[in-house]
């Protein structure tokens, strides 16, 4: 099972492998027999896999729909993908998303397993070296208790060192998502507190509980709105140098629409959060003459004032 691909990951085999787990259950029926063949596999697959078990030929169900198979088909994991699967054990972020007990469990599933990389391979030239511990217990527990909240949509209690090295205390704020920068290296919650969006550096939150207050659909009505009044971003690519393919994925964690216009040009709409416009400004400079902004103006002026303190620190 080392190959990128195999027969057993195709069509027809997950077609027969569900068929069979309905059949295992005691749950097929003729019509669910046929339901399934003509929806998972291929247009003419009921001449042919609909035959081949029904009628026997492959010996898998009987005339009864029942099947001599005891339990229920599983698809064995690929050499590949095991040792994808070590390489992430091996990323420390992973750690936020599983506790202790539950990395030692995978590890020991993947002994002797060589990773596909180790993190120790990568050479980063453009990163800040002031990264997030993600290690840190601390770290962890606010950052476990805010994708909590997000998945059962609860309200958070949160207590936050500013840049001012003052303690802030946030009450019942709305967790919108925890997003990564790669150049940063850090997590940032973005939330709704009161009438506004913010964004919170998760290395500076002391402190993340759950609300007490029950009303929380009003809160998220709310969020919803503010979350709709996001900043809007139109630029235009020349795709010399990979720029396309570079623009993808370096604003992969947001939300874009592309047009092409020719074969050469195309257009990208981003939205962002207004809290993040000096990180977007330093973003589109990092691409230089391949990307043009179009709109808003508000945008081209920041970009204008940049570049000429930028020439402003040159002659000097």
């Amino acid at each position: 099972m080392s190959n990128v691909f195999s027969e057993v990951y195709g069509t027809y085999y997950n077609v027969v492998a569900k068929v069979l787990t309905q059949a295992v259950q005691g749950k097929l029926s003729l019509a669910q027999l046929q339901q399934i063949v003509s929806s998972e596999a291929y247009e003419d697959s009921i001449l042919q896999l609909l035959p081949a078990l029904k009628e026997g030929t492959w010996r898998l169900l009987t005339p009864e729909l029942a099947t001599p198979v005891q339990h229920t088909p599983i698809m064995p994991l690929t050499t590949l993908q095991k040792r994808w699967l070590k390489a992430l054990c091996l990323d420390e972020r992973l750690s936020l998303f599983l506790d202790d007990a539950e990395l030692a469990l995978a590890m020991q599933a993947l002994e002797g397993v060589e990773p596909l990389y180790k993190p120790e391979q990568f050479v980063f030239f453009d990163r800040y070296v002031d990264g997030d511990d993600f290690r840190s217990e601390r770290y962890r527990a606010n950052f476990r208790k805010l994708l909590q909240a997000m998945r059962e949509r609860k309200l958070v209690d949160a207590s936050y060192r500013n840049n001012k090295d003052r303690i802030i205390i946030w009450t019942n704020l709305v967790p919108l998502s925890l997003e990564y920068s790669a150049k940063d290296d850090k997590f940032r919650l973005q939330a709704v507190a009161g009438k506004k969006l913010v964004t919170l550096n998760l290395n500076k939150l002391i402190t993340a509980d759950f609300s007490e207050e029950e009303n929380v659909s009003t809160y998220y009505v709310h969020a919803a709105r503010l979350k709709e009044q996001r900043q809007r971003l139109v630029l235009e690519l020349e795709d010399t140098r990979h720029t396309l393919m570079r623009a993808m994925l370096h604003f992969s964690d947001l939300a874009k629409e592309t047009q092409k216009l020719d074969d050469m040009h195309y257009l990208l709409t981003v939205d962002y959060d207004q809290s993040d416009e000096t990180e977007m400004l330093y973003r589109v400079l990092s691409f230089g003459p391949t990307i043009k902004v179009r709109e808003p103006e508000s945008f081209k002026e920041l970009l204008r004032q940049k570049l000429l303190e930028q020439l402003s620190c040159h002659n000097k």
